[in-house]
């Protein structure tokens, strides 16, 4: 599978499991830095993923958007956390808007009418407090 925002859209609204599966596990066997780089532009498809009528495609967006996360603070653990301890040019406030974008993003899908997507959510919800400063 391509690594491209425009591929990972194609597997996600797909409504195949496999292929929704596939996406999942290529975000998350990117370095950090891959995936950092991809963020911004696929954390809007998953926005724009997230407004359809099916829940199984809503919960997919929601694990893809989970698996996404870069976690570049978690590279900070042991060291003081400055702008110089992340990789390439992300400074604290790029992890935080990521941060912030996601909760946002998970808290409106935990009211969602399907359950599946409010559990995918909380899930996501938890992981995204653990991996918080």
């Amino acid at each position: 599978m391509d690594q491209t925002p425009e591929a990972f859209r194609t597997a996600l609204s797909s409504g195949d499991t496999e292929r929704v599966n596939q996406a999942i596990d290529e975000v998350e066997d990117m370095d950090l830095e891959e995936r950092a780089a991809l963020f911004n532009d696929c954390f809007e498809l998953c926005r724009e993923l997230y407004e359809s009528d099916d829940g199984y495609q809503r919960q997919s967006v929601i694990r893809f958007a989970a698996a996404l996360y870069p976690r570049l603070g978690i590279r900070t653990v042991g060291a003081d956390i400055t702008d110089e301890a992340l990789p390439g040019e992300w400074t604290l406030d790029d992890i935080a808007t990521h941060r912030n974008w996601l909760r946002d993003f998970y808290l409106e899908a935990l009211v969602d009418d399907d359950g599946r997507v409010r559990r995918a959510a909380a899930k996501a919800l938890k992981d995204l407090a653990l991996s918080a400063r």
